[in-house]
């Protein structure tokens, strides 16, 4: 388990599955990520059962640090396709609970997902992609030193008009340069 300031990475477990199927199921969650579908429970009973067999991939869970209720979920994060040759790997985040966003959460989980990615994995590159729509996101990425390094000209196709995927990525040199500050 990672613990922040205001909140802890920690694994997810089985009993995450209905606070997953809530936000996977909301338009106003999944209009930022690539699932489209609607999911159900065995779906995300049989993604949560492959999990262990993922060598590539370290999953976390988003919990409010809170004396009242210990295992408060407001949402998720993964860093994933990690490729050890290259010492290169992906990420993603999700605040699935509403009341959260816009609140610091989102930048605090990334910012521990970062360090847990070059500290404890020894990665020196972590990437991701967000649509352009998603300027929440986007912004969180560019506190955390995320640095845009391209785009996939209208490849997402939402709400009837096709946007723009950015590609961004934060290198282990920028890190240090930043904790340096």
């Amino acid at each position: 388990m990672l613990k922040g300031k205001r909140i802890k990475l920690a694994p997810l477990e089985r009993k995450h599955i209905d606070h997953f199927l809530k936000w996977f199921n909301d338009p106003e969650i999944t209009q930022y990520l690539t699932i489209y579908k609607p999911m159900t429970r065995d779906w995300e009973e049989e993604w949560f059962s492959n999990l262990k067999t993922r060598e590539d991939s370290v999953y976390f869970s988003i919990q409010i640090i809170d004396e009242e209720d210990q295992d408060k979920i407001i949402g998720n994060c993964a860093i994933q396709d990690i490729n050890n040759k290259n010492r290169a790997c992906s990420c993603g985040i999700t605040i699935g609970e509403k009341v959260y966003h816009n609140k610091g959460f989102g930048t605090e989980a990334m910012e521990m997902l970062v360090e847990y990615g070059f500290n404890t994995l020894n990665m020196n590159r972590i990437e991701l992609s967000v649509y352009e729509f998603n300027t929440r996101a986007f912004k969180t990425y560019r506190k955390v030193e995320f640095v845009e390094e391209g785009r996939k000209r209208q490849a997402w196709y939402h709400n009837g008009k096709y946007h723009d995927e950015i590609i961004m990525a934060i290198l282990r040199e920028d890190w240090e340069n930043k904790a340096k500050e």
